[in-house]
C-alpha cells in the first residue's frame, strides 16, 4: 500500500454494492482508499490502464464461469492480488477461488470492516512474498537476469502471446567465448565479472520487453518478440556495435567475445520451445567453430537456414 492511499479495483457487475463497500473499509481503518469499479468485460482494461493495489472480486455464483473470472484476471495482472467476495459462507467456494488464484476469500457478510480490510491487507502482504520467492526461484544470483527456469516460464507466456498476435519471436543463442580461459588466466573472479559484463551488455543491447536469461555456466538466451522495422539483422549489428565500443577502452585485460545463433518462432509453423533453443544453440556453435582464434565477437550474419520445424534459424559469421 502505497503513501498515497490504497487503490481497489472492485469487478462486479453491481454498482449498488459500491456505497457499502467504500463505508466497510473505512470502518475497518482503511481510510485513505480509491475504490473503483469494473464490470468483468472491462476490468482487463482498468487493469491495463491503472496501477492497483488489490482487486475485489464479486462471485455472485458458484458455477465454473465464476472461477474462471479470476483465473483470467490473476492471468491478466499477475502482480494485483485477489480477494474473492462470495454471497455465501462456503468452504467449497472459497477453496475453488483460492485454487483459481485468488489470495483470500470472504464469504457472508461483507461489510464486516475488520474482517475486509485484515482479508486485503494479508492478501498483498502474502502475494508480496510469493512474488518475492518467485522471484528468487526464476533470476541468477550472479547476473541479476532470469535463470532457465525463469526464461522456459516466461518464454511459453510470449509465444503464446505471438500466437495470438500473429508476429514472430526471434531465439538468440549468445555464448561467452574462452571463459575457461580467462578463469584460468586471471582467475574465476574475473571470470565472474566478464558473465556480469555480458548480461550487461545484452541488457544494453536489448529491450525492456525482452526476456534475457542466463541459463548455463557461460550460456545467455534472449526472446524478442519482433516489430515492424526491426528484423534480426538489427540486433546483430547492434550487439556488435556494443561489443566493440566495450573492447576499445583502454583499460581492458581482454577482449570480450561472443558467439551467437538466431532461430525464430513462426506461429505459422509452431513447434516446441525446446527446439527452437536446440536450432539456435546449433547455430551458436557453428559460428564459434568458423571462428579463428584472435576473431573479435560477433558480425555479420550467414545466409539464412531453415530447420525442419520451420522455425528459421541464422548464425552470425565469425571474420
Amino acid at each position: 500500500m502505497s503513501a498515497n492511499g490504497t487503490k481497489i479495483l472492485l469487478v462486479s457487475e453491481r454498482e449498488p454494492e459500491m456505497p457499502d463497500l467504500i463505508s466497510a473499509l473505512s470502518d475497518g481503518g482503511l481510510h485513505a482508499v480509491d475504490l473503483v469499479r469494473a464490470a468483468e468485460a472491462d476490468a482487463q482494461r482498468f487493469l491495463s490502464d491503472g496501477r492497483y493495489d488489490a482487486m475485489l472480486v464479486s462471485l455472485f455464483s458458484s458455477d465454473a464461469t465464476a472461477f474462471d473470472t479470476i483465473a483470467r484476471l490473476r492471468d491478466h495482472a499477475p502482480d494485483v492480488p485477489i480477494v474473492a467476495l462470495s454471497a455465501e459462507e462456503d468452504d467449497a467456494v472459497a477453496v475453488r477461488a483460492l485454487k483459481a488464484g485468488a489470495q483470500e476469500c470472504i464469504g457472508g457478510d461483507r461489510t464486516n470492516g475488520a474482517m475486509l480490510v485484515r482479508a486485503i491487507r494479508y492478501a498483498i502482504e502474502r502475494h508480496q512474498l510469493q512474488m518475492a520467492l518467485r522471484a528468487m526461484a526464476l533470476v541468477d544470483d550472479l547476473t541479476g537476469l532470469y535463470n532457465r527456469r525463469g526464461f522456459q516460464t516466461l518464454a511459453r507466456q510470449h509465444m503464446k502471446m505471438a500466437d495470438r498476435m500473429r508476429k514472430r519471436v526471434s531465439h538468440i543463442f549468445v555464448d561467452l567465448d574462452g571463459l575457461k580461459e580467462i578463469n584460468d588466466m586471471l582467475g574465476h573472479r574475473e571470470g565472474d565479472l566478464a558473465l556480469i559484463e555480458t548480461a550487461d551488455l545484452l541488457k544494453e543491447t536489448f529491450r525492456e520487453t525482452d526476456i534475457i536469461a542466463r541459463i548455463g555456466g557461460d550460456e545467455f538466451v534472449v526472446l524478442a518478440l519482433e516489430t515492424v522495422g526491426l528484423a534480426q539483422e538489427h540486433w546483430v549489428t547492434r550487439l556488435q556495435e556494443n561489443l566493440t565500443r566495450r573492447n576499445e577502452r583502454p583499460e581492458r585485460r581482454y577482449r570480450l567475445s561472443l558467439s551467437m545463433g538466431i532461430a525464430y518462432y513462426d506461429p505459422d509453423f509452431p513447434c516446441p520451445l525446446d527446439d527452437l533453443l536446440d536450432r539456435a544453440d546449433a547455430l551458436m556453435y557453428e559460428q564459434k567453430r568458423t571462428k579463428r582464434p584472435s576473431s573479435p565477437g560477433g558480425t555479420p550474419a550467414l545466409p539464412t537456414r531453415y530447420s525442419a520445424s520451420g522455425a528459421r534459424g541464422v548464425a552470425p559469421r565469425a571474420d
